[in-house]
């Protein structure tokens, strides 16, 4: 009997040691072995985007010992429509995408303009907590994904070549291209421009053939890719912040362990809010890229009067997106932004 009572003490003793070490160490309790598939769309390395998707798998394979591992795919697997489908029906699972409004509208609502108008609103209202981050973990659940975290792709403007215009008065006359989004269209007229819907891929040519003078719908990095040779001037209007999401497939999501589950959501919260930091300075880094290559560069943030004018007229197109988003959800972020 006291033979089998020390066999016992000494059990106990040695998963008492394991689970001390394995907190020490960083690794969490979780027994379930997975292999895991992470993509991203869009961006290639290197960049920002596959750097982060790897960092997470690297960072969770430590962190389990090997436990968990994930195989790392870039745009090669398609566009974010199309890897949109792959995490809802579990052949991906976790994105970093931005989230298609296919299979729910709702996600229009990352089109609207000026929900936040600098980095520092943006990390509290996207941020882990923040209530459009709130927002989108329920939307999420109605696509079978878990949401993980906002990722700050970064605010917009307009390049041009006919005027650096700031102004409806100054924007007259000006044809620009647009996203193919009712938001867009409506709230470049209500900033005085002429928008021409035109998809992304025919930009360069719709510019250099006097289609359109310039193109709004992308940030500083976007124009600098696409346009640097094209248009004399890139005007800062920061109409939206492009976000994207970090989602993981739920039904996947529900097999892990809380412990684990615990462990991916803390590390994806961390690169989310690093990367706030990280669009900020990406953002400003292309835009003195712009300048080194000769476009003139006008912020609209160093107009504050200019910048809170643009900001109400653009939200009047919110009106827009109650028919898509709904009016329930439009009114709870009007109110959250004291509208």
């Amino acid at each position: 009997m006291r033979l089998k009572s020390l066999g016992t003490s000494l059990a106990v003793a040695c998963s008492v040691t394991a689970l001390l070490v394995g907190s020490a160490t960083g690794v969490l309790a979780g027994t379930k072995t997975h292999k895991l598939k992470i993509a991203q769309t869009l961006y290639p390395a290197p960049s920002a985007h596959m750097d982060s998707v790897q960092q997470i798998a690297d960072e969770v394979t430590r962190q389990t010992d090997g436990r968990i591992t994930f195989k790392v795919y870039g745009p090669e697997l398609g566009d974010w429509a199309e890897l949109n489908e792959m995490v809802n029906r579990g052949d991906i699972d976790m994105m970093l995408s931005p989230m298609s409004a296919t299979y729910d509208p709702r996600w229009n609502v990352t089109f609207a303009p000026y929900i936040v108008t600098n980095y520092d609103e943006a990390k509290k209202v996207f941020g882990p907590g923040g209530f459009m981050d709130e927002i989108f973990k329920q939307w999420a659940k109605d696509v079978n994904m878990q949401w993980m975290g906002t990722w700050i792709q970064g605010f917009s403007g307009v390049s041009l070549s006919a005027a650096a215009a700031t102004s409806p008065d100054e924007a007259k006359g000006i044809k620009i291209r647009t996203p193919p989004i009712a938001a867009f269209e409506c709230y470049w007229k209500k900033l005085g421009f002429t928008p021409s819907l035109i998809p992304y891929s025919e930009v360069p040519t719709a510019i250099s053939t006097g289609v359109v003078d310039g193109q709004a719908g992308g940030g500083p990095f976007q124009t600098y890719s696409c346009c640097r040779d094209l248009n004399k001037y890139f005007v800062y209007y920061r109409d939206y912040v492009e976000v994207w999401g970090y989602t993981f497939n739920l039904d996947k999501w529900n097999d892990l362990e809380a412990d684990d589950q615990k462990l991916v959501q803390d590390i994806v919260s961390k690169e989310v809010m690093k990367r706030v930091e990280g669009a900020e300075k990406e953002d400003q880094e292309y835009l003195d890229k712009l300048a080194g290559h000769g476009l003139k560069v006008v912020d609209l943030a160093d107009t504050p009067d200019k910048l809170t004018e643009s900001r109400d007229t653009c939200r009047e197109c919110w009106t827009e997106l109650d028919k898509l988003v709904g009016k329930v959800w439009m009114d709870k972020i009007r109110k959250e932004v004291g509208l």
